[in-house]
């Protein structure tokens, strides 16, 4: 053979592997999209552990009011929920960089289409009456959400279940009926695991009425004692799992009024308050050097349920003459002083992306302050004064006097009722705005005896929130709203797993909320919280939570005990990308001071009208569900080894002409 023919052979070989080689880098290998996605991290990646620390000391976290209930299928308040999170244990959370990680998961696996998970539970894991937690809990716990979910407050999780079971002592498998866009952030981080030796002996009936009184738990502290109206008190949890928390005792002090709670914490008699303090003390607290703030910017909000079973509140022009007859700006800069956002009219808050609709113009644009126009609507209505008593009568001649209830332990939103109520009576609507204690007014929510009824919170990461707020039967729809084209696409976007398409739905959710107006969401609020750094360090700081968050309370440890100067005080993580991540973007940084600019507070001292919000720069997390590995884009693909091809070929033909 000759030498030039031994080398065209040479050549082709050698271009014929670049060829497959060029194929295998544009094209993944199978297993990389038909196997399960893996997650590993776990809450100890956030958490400070330490074995030169000592544990010990009383850490004291006040409440607002009384728990109603300690049973975790039936709360439905934030102190409720501070007992019940510290006592029982979820399989997943969400870490504060956003990302889920696991509890009593250790690892945990997803399948590709999105309808089975995996959990490997720690082996160590045990109930406070010491029986071992193995995966037949996990199992009862889902079985039981699946075939009584729908009396508790999880109902809008139930239909998903489909079936759990045990694959051994330590692994569950949990199967859904169809794809749930956010089952890690919502469902395996909210739902928690009780103990099947204790639940088991609920009857479905009793479920609604169960206070659960001495509630035993996995997590990290232990129930020990309540005192009605004076606190509720709790111990560490030595064999927990994850690490015992170094707080010795934890006692929740029911302090209901906020100006109170803040005279308490300066005394050194709370270590932290768990309501936003009074924004005009902020200037003072801040020379205080022994007191720290933090700001949080809910992802819920300020705001107020029309009851739709009664009337006028069931008719969207009534709810919109209401949204005329409110200056949001007003509310922002002289109530809040600044500290707050405005109400989104599509619920979800600016600052939550990418789920926000930036397309829906603020309510001062779209429905601006406006008695005239108020007015208008309200004739429109049939809402006349036809006896010249100066009221406005039904269209049938009967009188109509309408009840604003507040909750009178915060000032801000009774100011709020106050304002609403006296504009409405300048159209002529005989409006009532009557404060009550928070239990009573969660009792007429729950009843549905109310006419408008001012409350707040109930904001989530995942947008899903808004199905469990105005779809026709979901849990938070308190005021019974119902828009039948509304539910199939608030349906729609939570089976919707592909992000950019779930989004596109959600903003459409968010244009015809802006249109019925089920809500009046006043603001989303900015809560400044306070803590004390003489006493209790390991402080676990970021941008959704308050200070007593629950990585906060497996850290914190009493720096008098200490032996030796131990650092860090605190660590502050920021969140800085707007899509879900699927591996840890963890940013802390160790701090011994958090405040807002000093710009901001000028502003406050000044005592002018117009105010400066400290607002969180941070752009926040969509944290929905780990993003799965990217799909392989085939079209590209495709089309670059074809062309590679076609250049070889060409290269062949070449060669075979020269020898020739």
């Amino acid at each position: 053979m000759r030498l030039y023919e031994r080398s065209n052979i040479k050549i082709t070989v050698i271009l014929f592997l670049t060829l497959l080689l060029n194929i295998s880098i544009f094209v993944p290998p199978l297993t990389l999209y038909s196997s399960p996605q893996t997650y590993q991290l776990t809450a100890l990646n956030y958490i400070i552990r330490n074995p030169n620390i000592v544990p010990g000391g009383t850490f004291r976290d006040p409440m607002m009011g009384e728990a109603n209930t300690l049973n975790p299928w039936m709360y439905s308040t934030s102190w409720e929920y501070m007992v019940i999170s510290v006592v029982y244990d979820t399989l997943t959370t969400i870490a504060p960089d956003g990302n889920v990680v696991g509890v009593l998961a250790k690892s945990f696996e997803v399948s590709k289409d999105g309808k089975t998970y995996i959990f490997h539970l720690f082996e160590n894991a045990t109930w406070h009456d010491g029986v071992p937690l193995t995966a037949e809990d996990v199992v009862f716990t889902y079985k039981f959400l699946r075939d009584y979910g729908n009396i508790t407050r999880w109902k809008d999780y139930a239909p998903y279940i489909k079936d759990a079971k045990a694959l051994d002592n330590y692994t569950v498998e949990i199967d859904l009926t169809e794809p749930y866009a956010p089952f890690l952030t919502m469902v395996a981080s909210g739902i928690f695991i009780v103990p099947e030796h204790i639940w088991s002996n609920i009857t479905p009936s009793q479920i609604p009425t169960y206070k659960n009184e001495h509630p035993i738990g996995s997590g990290p502290f232990i129930f020990k004692e309540h005192v009605p109206q004076q606190y509720y008190l709790l111990v560490a949890n030595t064999k927990y799992h994850l690490g015992r928390p170094y707080i010795d005792t934890l006692i929740y002090p029911i302090i209901s009024n906020p100006d109170a709670m803040l005279l308490a914490l300066r005394k050194g008699e709370v270590d932290d308050v768990t309501w936003s303090v009074p924004y005009a003390t902020v200037p003072d607290l801040l020379k205080d050097p022994n007191i720290k703030i933090w700001n949080v910017t809910e992802l819920g909000a300020r705001f107020m349920y029309f009851n739709c079973l009664r009337y006028p509140m069931n008719e969207t022009l009534f709810r919109l003459a209401v949204h005329y007859s409110i200056n949001l700006t007003e509310i922002v800069n002289l109530v809040y002083q600044g500290f707050a956002l405005p109400g989104s009219l599509g619920r979800l808050p600016p600052i939550l992306q990418p789920w926000a609709n930036p397309n829906i113009p603020p309510k001062e644009v779209k429905y601006p302050f406006n008695l005239t126009k108020a007015a208008e609507l309200l004739d429109r209505l049939g809402l006349k004064d036809v006896n010249g008593d100066g009221w406005r009568e039904k269209p049938d001649g009967t009188p109509l006097k309408l009840v604003i209830y507040s909750p009178s332990y915060d000032p801000l939103r009774v100011r709020v009722g106050e304002i609403l109520a006296s504009n409405l009576k300048k159209i002529g609507l005989n409006v009532v705005h009557q404060p009550l204690e928070w239990t009573t007014l969660v009792s007429k929510l729950d009843s549905g005896d109310f006419d408008m009824l001012i409350i707040g919170g109930i904001g989530s990461q995942d947008p899903d929130i808004l199905r469990m707020l105005f779809s026709t039967n979901g849990t938070w729809n308190s005021g019974h709203c119902s828009f039948p084209d509304l539910d199939p696409l608030l349906y729609q976007q939570a089976v919707t797993v592909d992000l950019e398409a779930r989004k596109q739905i959600v903003w459409k959710i968010q244009e015809k909320i802006a249109e019925y107006l089920p809500l009046l969401n006043f603001v989303h609020q900015q809560f400044v919280f306070a803590y004390r750094t003489d006493k209790w360090a390991g402080w676990i700081l970021y941008p959704l939570a308050s200070p007593d968050n629950w990585f906060s309370l497996l850290s914190l440890y009493n720096i008098q005990l200490q032996k030796t100067n131990i650092t860090p005080t605190a660590i502050v993580y920021t969140q800085t990308t707007t899509t879900p991540v699927a591996t840890p973007t963890i940013t802390p940084t160790l701090t011994t001071s958090i405040a807002p600019t000093t710009t901001a507070i000028s502003t406050i001292t000044t005592g002018s009208p117009t105010y400066t919000p400290i607002l969180s720069t941070t752009t926040y997390m969509t944290a929905t569900s780990p993003a799965p590995a990217p799909a392989p884009t085939w079209s590209i693909m495709a089309v670059i080894a074809v062309i590679i091809l076609v250049v070889i070929i060409g290269i062949i033909v070449y060669l075979v002409r020269r020898r020739r």
